[in-house]
């Protein structure tokens, strides 16, 4: 029995030597900075207002915040060299855990604004519709400045091949949100203003805790996926079991890969061959076609 794979003097450096990771930390505190700034303005003026639609905005602008924050620490510990010498597969599980941690808040500051927002459809108040829509425009070409700072044109033409950042994906996703919720606010306060639709603000501030509340099961979906280790949807185990009976005329008995970093991938693979050939073999041939960070291959033989 021979195992291929990584030794214990080997640095599992997969985030800490990644410039695209590197870059996304940098730009994910660029966001956080604007992001919170903004928050507090929309939030005040949403009370000042007494906006609900444009309140749902700020709120969402803090859990945006708030989020990235998150995102921001996990990229800190998940780059740290003394934490990815002290996990077995370095702390790539940071980003993942940052986007999940993520989600439920977002999830739980959604339920929230909805709630106010119905609220507010049976208990209606006055609207000062000049100030709150200058702060929603205002909020708008934050957000769109925040996109403009996240948007990676190389992971969009790229989707597959590359760096896998749940926190930058996630950080995109949640600014377009957020610009959909300020539009939201725009189109409610101005309909309000001009043909006397109270209750529109509170519809608004219900549809805008929906987008929240989507984007945190979605985000909270694809995160629990890496986190429980499920497998690879970059690299299909089918596929390199196919390859490497069809190429190496053997028989898989076992395999599995995940994710252990966004741009790294651990595989351990059973095999039973009749000629032996050495797990060194195996491991060349895949990683000719595969690009797989870790790989433990287990010949038998028959």
């Amino acid at each position: 029995m021979v195992h291929a794979g990584h030794t214990h003097a080997h640095e599992h450096n997969y985030l800490i030597d990644d410039d695209i990771i590197s870059a996304n930390e940098r730009k994910t505190l660029i966001v956080v900075i604007v992001s919170s700034a903004m928050m507090l303005v929309e939030i005040i003026a949403g009370y000042l207002t007494s906006s609900m639609a444009l309140l749902a905005d700020g709120w969402h602008m803090a859990s945006h915040a708030g989020a990235l924050s998150i995102s921001y620490l996990a990229y800190k510990l998940a780059r740290s060299k003394h934490l990815n010498g002290q996990f077995s597969f370095g702390a790539g599980k940071f980003i993942p855990l940052g986007g999940y941690t993520s989600a439920i808040i977002l999830a739980i500051v959604a339920l929230l604004m909805a709630f106010m927002s119905i609220e507010r459809l049976f208990l209606p108040v006055s609207i000062k519709f000049n100030e709150a829509i200058v702060i929603a425009v205002l909020g708008l070409i934050v957000n769109f400045v925040c996109a403009l700072i996240l948007f990676d044109k190389h992971h969009h033409d790229h989707d597959h091949g590359h760096t896998h950042d749940h926190n930058a994906k996630s950080a995109y996703a949640h600014v377009l949100a957020d610009g959909m919720t300020s539009i939201f606010a725009i189109v409610a306060l101005t309909l309000g203003k001009y043909l006397n639709l109270l209750w529109l603000d509170a519809i608004m501030g219900v549809i805008g805790a929906s987008v929240i509340l989507v984007w945190a099961f979605s985000l909270c979906k694809e995160t629990l996926w890496e986190l429980m280790d499920g497998q690879s949807k970059a690299h299909h185990a089918e596929d390199i079991c196919r390859f490497i009976e069809a190429t190496a005329e053997v028989q898989v008995c076992d395999l599995h890969i995940w994710r252990i970093a966004p741009n790294a991938h651990a595989c351990e693979l059973v095999l039973i061959s009749t000629k032996h050939r050495g797990s060194v073999y195996y491991k060349t041939l895949i990683q000719e076609k595969y690009h797989i960070d870790h790989l433990v291959v287990e010949e038998l033989l028959r």
